[in-house]
């Protein structure tokens, strides 16, 4: 696992950055965890507050978990899935992401195994109120953290060993921490409009599992549901799912685990959430941190040369070519912004990061597209080109 770690250096040096950036602000001008929503003097105050959420929602170190919350002026609703990382067995569940790895240069690690003190102030992109160009700036935002490793979707508590000898409890509690952030969900959020279900990373699976649930609670709002930046095929994911995380997966979700994960969790939604839901995926197409993740999940020792680049790419592509041929109200944006040319990588994630405003790709902004579809009902794709080359290669 030593490989992984090596691999996302370069990755985690520019979120090394901002996590060093997100300390200072949390340190100088706020000490203390966002306050209680119920402490909140008004209610449209574009201001973080937090939600506590009893016992049962904990972090997989045990720690406490909590919703962050956000008020808008408007009766449109975001209810957005933090990505993470991934744990997946127990050599990749002895090595957590922790943040002196960050600052001394050592394997970043596999997952958060608490909600970082720092997460409120890197929260950029579509979850930053203040930015006149956001599209959602002044929707409301239900933020649902990540510190289980397993895609918000684990039910086990497992205990492992670590290569010294010494033993650790893992908490796989992504689906009680979900189901608590639901009961809260539910009781306070009332008809919206439209309801945007998303999720980046490891919260883009997320998002996906859970939407279908959240859907059909509000049967009256218009339905889109997004996922940035997850892809990861395997041929394990059954084994995972099912036996490392005892996720009960098809009962609760009502369609099976398969290689290709996410397209699985968008071709089942397809046929169980409501018709007029308006399904998306944004993707950076070279995505170093996926590909990296994808080869440790497979236990590959593969190099991530220009070979393993191209071979993920192909598989995210036929991934996105079958939902859009298959699933009429399926959108997608894919682009090679911000490529490292030495490398042949991009970087991974957009929707919270300050990426959301900058990306583009044909003279299109990711931004522009989630507002031409969510906000003005002007449905398409970006990054054609893309697909089509790869159905050319096939003929």
């Amino acid at each position: 696992m030593g490989e992984i770690g090596k691999s996302l250096k370069v990755s985690a040096a520019a979120l090394a950055g901002i996590v060093i950036l997100g300390l200072v602000v949390v340190y100088s001008l706020d000490l203390k965890r966002p306050p209680r929503i119920e402490e909140a003097s008004e209610t449209n105050s574009y201001r973080w507050y937090r939600e506590d959420l009893g016992e049962q929602a904990r972090s997989s170190d045990g720690s406490d978990f909590h919703l962050l919350i956000k008020k808008g002026d408007s009766n449109n609703w975001i209810v957005f899935f933090s990505g993470g990382g991934a744990s997946w067995d127990e050599s990749s569940a002895a090595q957590p992401i922790k943040i002196m790895n960050f600052l001394t240069g050592k394997p970043t690690g596999n997952y958060f195994a608490n909600i970082p003190i720092y997460l409120k102030a890197i929260l950029q992109g579509m979850t930053d109120n203040h930015k006149a160009d956001n599209p959602f700036k002044d929707w409301n935002i239900v933020y649902i953290p990540y510190s289980t490793g397993d895609l918000h979707i684990g039910n086990r508590v497992a205990e492992y060993v670590k290569d010294d000898g010494s033993r650790f409890i893992m908490r796989y509690n992504g689906r009680n921490n979900v189901r608590q952030s639901l009961e809260w969900i539910y009781a306070n959020v009332d008809s919206p409009d439209k309801l945007l279900i998303a999720g980046e990373s490891a919260g883009g699976f997320g998002s996906a599992f859970w939407a279908g649930e959240i859907a059909n609670r509000y049967p009256h709002a218009q339905i889109y549901q997004y996922s940035d930046s997850a892809f990861l095929y395997s041929e394990k994911w059954p084994n995972i799912v099912n036996k490392e995380w005892q996720a009960e997966f098809e009962s609760t979700f009502g369609y099976p685990v398969k290689e290709d994960l996410i397209g699985a969790a968008f071709e089942g939604n397809g046929s169980r959430m409501p018709s007029r839901t308006v399904f998306l995926q944004s993707y950076s197409l070279y995505d170093e941190v996926l590909i990296t993740f994808q080869n440790a999940i497979n236990d590959s020792d593969s190099p991530i040369d220009a070979q393993a680049v191209r071979d993920w790419s192909r598989q995210l592509r036929e991934s996105v070519a079958f939902l859009a041929d298959t699933m009429p109200n399926y959108h997608y944006f894919l682009t090679d912004y911000g490529m490292d040319i030495e490398k042949g990588t991009t970087g991974h994630t957009f929707a919270t990061r300050d990426t959301f405003y900058k990306a583009e790709q044909d003279g299109i902004k990711l931004l522009t597209w989630l507002d031409d579809i969510i906000n003005r009902g002007q449905s398409y794709s970006v990054g054609e080109r893309f697909v089509e080359e790869l159905r050319e290669a096939r003929e």
